[in-house]
């Protein structure tokens, strides 16, 4: 049952960073109408679509599904897992909790507070001693963690490639993985950075989701075309989950 709720989570986890991308690029590169970028974005995008709400309810029920096992396997009696790999499991399964709560939110327009938990939570923590310690270092390793998956994306060899069929797609999707991996990897190493200077600074509001990074990528030199890019390189990272669901393969 484990390996068919993960397949089906990671399923879920694929389509949303495909509709992240492709909503996120359409913003930066045609200057769509829709400004609202991120994971929000995406899942309105998603829900826009036919059979809308369907689709997001299927998303929610996947993601809410891979939360539990990851939440599952973070506190299980299993001793292959060390203290830091038990603490990435629980941060992904909160991770995955707050994307379902999302896409819930959206499907059953349940009415946002003025005040996200998130936020709400970053400023409890800048408002204790031991908080912005510990808020710098949740920031230097999504830093470290952003920069390792670019480099994944960079020099990776990945041992699934024999396993693609037909052999002849294999290049293409191995260079479409390589390219999500990257991009997915400069996101969060943006995300860590943003969130360490905020506590560096003592600003919550220094703290920047996914369309906030993506529109801060558009602010530089490289304008809005590199930002176009980096979206489109999360909806190559979408494919690349597919890959993997399809492949039994963990991310």
């Amino acid at each position: 049952m484990r390996p068919l709720i993960v397949r089906f989570g990671l399923g879920a986890i694929g389509t949303v960073y495909v509709a992240l991308g492709v909503a996120s690029a359409r913003v930066a590169l045609l200057g769509a109408r829709d400004r609202e970028a991120g994971v929000s974005g995406a899942l309105r995008f998603l829900l826009r679509q036919p059979l809308g709400p369907k689709l997001l309810l299927a998303v929610l029920a996947g993601v809410t599904g891979l939360a539990i096992v990851r939440l599952a396997e973070a506190f299980g009696r299993s001793r292959r897992r060390g203290a830091l790999a038990r603490a990435g499991l629980a941060l992904n399964a909160a991770g995955y909790s707050l994307l379902a709560w999302t896409a819930a939110r959206l499907l059953w327009r349940i009415r946002r507070s003025d005040a996200s938990l998130e936020r709400s939570g970053i400023v409890w923590l800048l408002g204790v001693g031991w908080g912005p310690a510990l808020i710098e270092l949740v920031g230097a390793g999504v830093f470290l963690g952003g920069a390792y998956e670019a480099l994944q994306g960079i020099a990776r060899k990945f041992p699934f490639r024999r396993a693609i069929r037909p052999r002849a797609l294999a290049p293409l999707l191995i260079g479409i993985a390589r390219f999500g991996l990257l991009a997915r990897g400069l996101v969060l190493a943006a995300l860590g950075w943003f969130v360490f200077r905020a506590a560096r600074d003592l600003d919550p509001d220094g703290v920047r989701t996914i369309g906030g990074a993506l529109g801060a990528f558009s602010k530089t030199a490289l304008g809005p075309l590199f930002a176009g890019i980096v979206a489109l390189g999360l909806a190559a990272y979408g494919v690349y989950v597919w890959m993997l669901m399809l492949l039994s393969r963990k991310v």
